[in-house]
């Protein structure tokens, strides 16, 4: 990483190499700067290592030294060096894990002007607290981001301090806002208090006036009691301002407007405001309004971008804000980011610019989501030329999407959740496409192919619709898609084997369709978490305004700079069916989140033995179609599966017992088929209810009431009747012989003897002919000779 640092070369100046700076040549050349952040490599075997200061013995002019971001957990000095250097001003530890407060503080120089502790394990100690308090050279401290939970009294003897960044503690316990804490700080420029846990409760003297005039205040979680902290009214230079979390309530405070003329930014989000209140016949210069997640109820002041002209950003998203879009914001010339999404908004988008809305061609993103727009889209849209993310989801808007949208560079557009119809725009200008989702609408007609071309498409859903025909056909190999969502259309077709070359796809959704045949083998070749790139992270949208009244410091105020010169906008977000439910997949865990749902359509044939070597998938739907085949035991490749669905099928077999290695497994149906045998109820497959295994009438054993004992019996008892009855079977036959014989005779010999006893015309006759024939047969013979 410092690959300049060398001693090969003589005639080699260190004041050359990277990350050292040195003094002028004319006072001694003396090393002066060390930047030595982030030298260790992410690597767990190197974390919680001591660092031995006496490295730095021979820099004894050092004035800079930055070792952040380097998984320090403590720090050794046989020698005292840090305390031995008279000219070090700005040292950064932060982003490390140091947990001794004490042992740090004793090492700390008094010449100090600047100390950056963000980001460790400190917490609260006397000792610790007194050492930091001895710096009276201190202009800025920052101890964010550790595990302090009271503010020291002694605070106050640090009077040159003119940036103080306490947010993101654990938990504080109590924060006194009062002349004991802060009383001489009249140099006192910013202060920033959060805590992770619980609010922050506070004692603030009503009549207290502050010594100092602040540039930047920001509070987080802070009970102040309903009202707005009374010694920002005595407030007169503020240019920043944010309060959050922190239960404000009444009207939005239209004195901070009036007193603070230089003020830029404003954010009060996730309170109890519920009034948007401006102050009149004012043209202020404020350039970023944030008063989302209140309660704010009533119509937008109509005369919002007279009294705003210069906004930049402007959100007002999740209110209860009502009626229609004030006319007077088409003065915000200026604005790039308009979110008033999750109001009760209505009416029709305005025809034309001049009807107001939005005058400003620099708008990069806006937002109306979930409100009660209706009517359709206007075609002055492609107008925006700068417009990066149209997002309308939730409103009754209607109609064909205007031609004119293809005119646009868009990165992300959610018209979900309307009513447009029509056909499926066919020259989207995707050379800067991300996100393109249009669920539940009506549109109809094939899919376009060129949208399968487009590189950078990462995201695609167009579930309930009424979309048909051929899908697929011409698949770019370099398309990025890791969202692929086509549920619930009107697709009659094979799924073509070309889908496969989607390399990057990590969630697919072909279900409730009435695609036929098999299901293709090259499923086993797909990512399904090996290559998905899908980049869930926040785009974006930078505000080179904000830049110019930055309060100049030697810290980085990551939050003033990255929050209002570079706002994010909503993270990507993806709906999709595991574990019998939809769930909300936002952010970075759409890395981890890999799912295949093929159910309800009308496949047929055997699932691919493919498809069970998808190591890494984790949600497996192929419900309701017409499989055959049986559950291999290759099954125990999913070893990160959490959902598997085969129910209403025509599978059969046993159901494997390696099932029960699947320790993720939380959800698992394969009711209605025709297995067969004991099921392999142990391990995780015991937390599985019968609802997993109805309508499989020859299964057996828990959790059904079907006793696989019982079963056994029964059918070793019918088998050996079988083979009893395959013996016996001549015996029988000769018995039933024997028997029906004999009654067959007796029957006819009593029948006979009856009818000669009676005295009729057949007795008559047969004893006729009995004599006849005996008397033929003496003839035959001649006389009978007596032989005595």
């Amino acid at each position: 990483m410092l690959k300049s640092w060398s001693h090969d070369d003589p005639s080699s100046d260190c004041c050359h190499w990277k990350r050292v700076k040195c003094s002028d040549a004319t006072t001694g050349g003396h090393v002066v700067h060390l930047s030595l952040d982030e030298l260790i490599p992410a690597s767990y075997e190197l974390e919680n290592q001591s660092l031995n200061l006496s490295l730095f013995h021979s820099f004894p002019r050092l004035q800079n030294l930055k070792l952040s971001f380097n998984k320090f957990s403590d720090l050794f000095d046989p020698i005292n060096v840090l305390t031995g250097m008279p000219m070090l001003q700005e040292l950064d530890l932060s982003n490390n894990g140091f947990t001794d407060f004490d042992k740090l503080g004793v090492m700390l120089p008094l010449s100090l002007h600047v100390l950056n502790l963000a980001n460790n394990q400190l917490p609260s100690t006397p000792k610790g607290y007194l050492k930091i308090c001895a710096l009276m050279n201190l202009r800025e401290l920052d101890l964010s981001s550790n595990a302090l939970t009271n503010t020291p009294y002694c605070l106050a003897n640090l009077s040159r301090l003119r940036t103080l960044d306490l947010r993101k503690q654990n938990q504080w316990r109590l924060v006194f806002l009062c002349t004991c804490s802060l009383a001489n700080h009249t140099r006192l420029t910013v202060f920033k208090l959060s805590t992770k846990l619980g609010t922050i409760q506070t004692q603030a003297k009503s009549s207290w006036l502050p010594p100092f005039q602040l540039k930047i205040l920001k509070l987080k979680k802070f009970n102040l009691g309903s009202t707005i902290p009374c010694f920002l009214a005595h407030q007169h230079d503020l240019r920043s301002i944010h309060i959050t979390y922190s239960q404000l309530k009444g009207a939005f405070p239209v004195w901070l407007v009036q007193n603070n003329t230089r003020l830029a930014a404003i954010r009060l989000t996730n309170n109890l405001l519920t009034e948007l209140r401006l102050p009149s016949r004012l043209v202020h210069g404020l350039n970023f309004l944030d008063v989302s997640c209140n309660r704010i109820y009533g119509s937008l002041p109509e005369d919002i971008g007279i009294v705003f002209p210069h906004l930049t950003y402007m959100n007002f998203s999740s209110n209860h804000n009502h009626g229609t879009i004030p006319s007077s914001m088409g003065e915000m010339k200026s604005l790039e980011f308009l979110d008033m999404s999750s109001n009760y908004l209505y009416g029709q988008l305005p025809k034309t610019l001049e009807q107001g809305l939005l005058n400003s061609k620099s708008l990069r993103l806006l937002d109306i989501s979930d409100n009660s727009f209706s009517g359709t889209l206007p075609y002055w849209i492609d107008k925006i030329s700068g417009l990066s993310f149209l997002l309308m989801r939730g409103n009754k808007l209607k109609g064909q999407v205007p031609h004119q949208l293809q005119n646009l560079q868009l990165s992300v557009v959610d018209m979900s959740h309307n009513s447009f119809s029509g056909s499926i725009p066919r020259n989207f200008n995707v050379s800067s496409l991300r996100e393109l989702r249009l669920h539940s609408n009506e549109f109809m007609g094939s899919v376009p192919s060129y949208l399968f071309k487009a590189k950078g498409l990462q995201v695609l859903d167009w579930r309930h619709n009424r979309i048909s025909g051929m899908i697929l056909n011409t698949i770019g190999k370099t398309s990025d898609l890791g969202v692929l969502l086509l549920g619930n259309n009107s697709f009659q077709t094979h799924i073509p084997e070309n889908i496969c070359q989607l390399s990057n796809v990590g969630l697919l959704d072909l279900s409730h369709n009435k695609f036929k045949g098999a299901i293709p083998s090259c499923f086993g070749k797909m990512s399904f978490g090996y290559n998905a790139i899908i980049n869930p992270y926040d785009y974006s949208v930078g505000f080179s305004s904000f830049q110019r009244w930055l309060y100049p410091s030697a810290l980085y105020l990551v939050d003033t700079q990255l929050e209002l010169g570079l706002q994010s906008t909503p993270a990507t977000t993806v709906n999709f069916l595991s574990k019998s439910r939809y769930e909300t997949y936002q952010g970075d865990i759409l890395r981890y989140m890999y799912g295949l749902d093929l159910s309800s359509n009308q496949l047929s044939g055997e699932i691919p033995v493919e498809v069970w070597d998808l190591k890494n998938i984790i949600s497996l739907n192929f419900s309701s179609n017409c499989l055959i085949g049986s559950i291999p035991d290759s099954i125990s490749n999913l070893k990160n599966l959490e959902s598997l669905d085969l129910s209403n099928n025509k599978l059969h077999g046993n159901i494997p017992p390696q099932l029960a290695d699947l320790n993720n497994l939380g959800y698992f149906n394969v009711s209605y088929n025709d297995l067969s045998g004991e099921i392999p109820f142990k391990a995780h497959l015991v937390t599985f209810e019968a609802t997993s295994y109805i309508g499989n009438d020859q299964l057996c054993g828990l959790p059904t009431n079907k006793s696989c004992k019982i079963s056994k019996d029964f059918e070793k008892q019918f088998k050996e009747e079988e083979e009893e009855e395959e013996e016996d079977d001549g015996l029988i036959d000769m018995v039933w012989f024997y028997w029906t014989s004999g009654g067959v005779f007796i029957s006819t010999s009593l029948v006979l003897f009856a009818s000669l006893f009676i005295d009729s015309r057949w007795s008559r006759e047969w004893f006729y002919r009995v004599d006849l024939f005996i008397h033929r047969v003496q003839s035959f013979k001649g006389p009978v000779q007596l032989i005595p």
